[in-house]
């Protein structure tokens, strides 16, 4: 196990760093490369491994993994890894999430009741789109898949539960 100071040091370095250097891909990475590099690097940095180690390392180590979600984030979604590299192109190395974006919002995501096709899935649908609404993630994840077990040639359903899983990973924990 790290110490704190070791730790201190590897989070300090990863201010001087893009988040491609973080996850530890290049700058072509596919989606698939970028989400095996944050899982190698969840193993690696998850607060959760680290419950056993000293008491002082802890924070240190949720903060460094706080970090690869950050950059995660950014380059598992196409338009946010756009705008990432040309703002690396200006030599900035982090998105400001607090500054809005120039282009309008998306158009507002069909709800999962829409989506469901059977009155099974439907009902379980419901269940997780209500869930999701009190930020209840998990809970609507296990619905979900329930969902999608009742219809599963449901490509759009299954779309949704992917990116159920994606923000379950982006949780903090």
């Amino acid at each position: 196990m790290a110490t704190r100071d070791a730790l201190a040091l590897y989070l300090a370095s990863l201010d001087k760093k893009t988040y491609y250097d973080i996850l530890g891909v290049p700058r072509d990475a596919s989606p698939s490369a970028i989400k095996e590099a944050f899982h190698a690097f969840s193993l690696r940095y998850h607060p959760d491994r680290h419950v056993d180690g000293p008491e002082e390392s802890r924070p240190v180590a949720a903060e460094i993994y706080k970090r690869a979600v950050e950059a995660y984030g950014c380059l598992s979604r196409p338009t946010t890894r756009q705008r990432y590299d040309r703002a690396t192109a200006r030599g900035k190395l982090r998105l400001e999430p607090w500054r809005p974006s120039s282009r309008p919002p998306p158009p507002p995501m069909r709800t999962l009741v829409m989506i469901a096709q059977t009155p099974r899935a439907k009902k379980l649908a419901e269940k997780a789109d209500r869930l999701i609404s009190i930020g209840k993630l998990e809970d609507a994840r296990v619905e979900l898949v329930s969902a999608c077990q009742c219809e599963p040639a449901n490509e759009e359903l299954a779309e949704r539960v992917r990116l159920l899983y994606d923000a379950l990973a982006l949780e903090p924990p």
